[in-house]
């Protein structure tokens, strides 16, 4: 188990304590502290004194270097056949070791059910489970939405060796890449409903807020590092030309709207038609206008459409 951290003393600590209630009787925990200037490490080395032959503590002095670096040293660090990578601030259920390893049977990646945790000073509540649906061509439905939650992913270590860790450049959607690169790569995947996790939402703590802008080129730089891991392997399908050409376009869509850059937005869906020719738009009237007057255009009338049945 490799966490990676920086100044969430409290959180980290509950996130340690839900891996050492895990069912499942091997579990080593390694955690990754990004120059915490609070008082994360005296907490962790009180938990680390309660259990030190199962727990890790690797302070990173100096300059702050992210989680993606945190995870890929933690990673080489590791032991053992399996692997997981928590943030922080989430939490396991009990089972969720013990179910993710036999729900993977001989798959690479074993991926569960979560739930969205969200907190104030009145209430803890829980979303409804979220489930991944997957076909055939599982990196297809990645790519077009089905998006899998750090905290709820098993990775047989082995599978790792086939692509270069987490890739570094990309801060805002590492996870997306890492598991792009696997699904080109050829890794194999299984899953189960049981609910394995709590993925934190809101509130300061939440690892990054968001500059759209900046999230919707690192989102473009992953689709194209997936393009060439797929033009490299020769492992284009129909299916997965499909879903990175309504990726690209939805990331143009959000770009659109969350920040008005039409410029942006008419290279995205530039990129999604390159892709993939035969592409077009979900929505009937959306495609008619679009082919008559342009995606831009089209965009303007859907925002209407928004304020008048909001």
């Amino acid at each position: 188990m490799v966490i990676p951290t920086f100044n969430r003393a409290e959180l980290v600590c509950q996130a340690v304590r839900s891996v050492f209630a895990q069912t499942y009787p091997h579990v080593e925990v390694i955690v990754g502290d990004d120059a915490s200037s609070d008082d994360t490490l005296a907490q962790l080395e009180g938990l680390r004194a309660a259990c030190p032959a199962r727990f890790r503590l690797e302070y990173f002095g100096g300059e702050k270097v992210g989680a993606c670096p945190l995870r890929n040293r933690g990673a080489a660090m590791s032991h053992g056949e399996f692997l997981m990578f928590l943030d922080s601030d989430d939490l396991l259920t009990a089972p969720a070791l013990e179910q993710l390893v036999k729900a993977m049977q001989g798959a690479d990646i074993g991926w569960g059910a979560w739930r969205d945790l969200r907190e104030d000073e009145q209430a803890c509540r829980l979303s409804p489970p979220f489930e991944r649906r997957y076909g055939s061509d599982w990196l297809a439905d990645l790519l077009r939405g089905e998006w899998l939650a750090t905290c709820a992913v098993l990775y047989r270590r082995e599978v790792l060796h086939r692509v270069q860790g987490w890739f570094e450049p990309v801060v805002l959607d590492g996870d997306f890449d890492f598991n792009a690169q696997l699904g080109a790569a050829g890794a194999t995947q299984a899953g189960t409903r049981a609910v394995v996790s709590y993925y934190r939402r809101g509130g300061a703590d939440q690892i990054s807020a968001q500059d759209f802008g900046k999230k919707t080129a690192q989102t473009r730089l992953v689709l194209q590092r997936c393009e060439e891991a797929l033009t490299s392997r020769n492992a284009w399908t129909p299916a997965r030309r499909s879903g990175m050409a309504a990726r690209y376009f939805h990331s143009a869509r959000m770009l659109l709207y969350y920040t008005g850059d039409g410029d942006g937005f008419e290279q995205l869906v530039g990129e999604a038609l390159r892709v993939d020719p035969e592409f077009r738009a979900p929505k009937s009237w959306y495609r008619w206008i679009a082919t008559m007057a342009g995606y831009r255009n089209a965009e303007r009338v859907a925002a209407v459409g928004r304020k008048l049945f909001r």
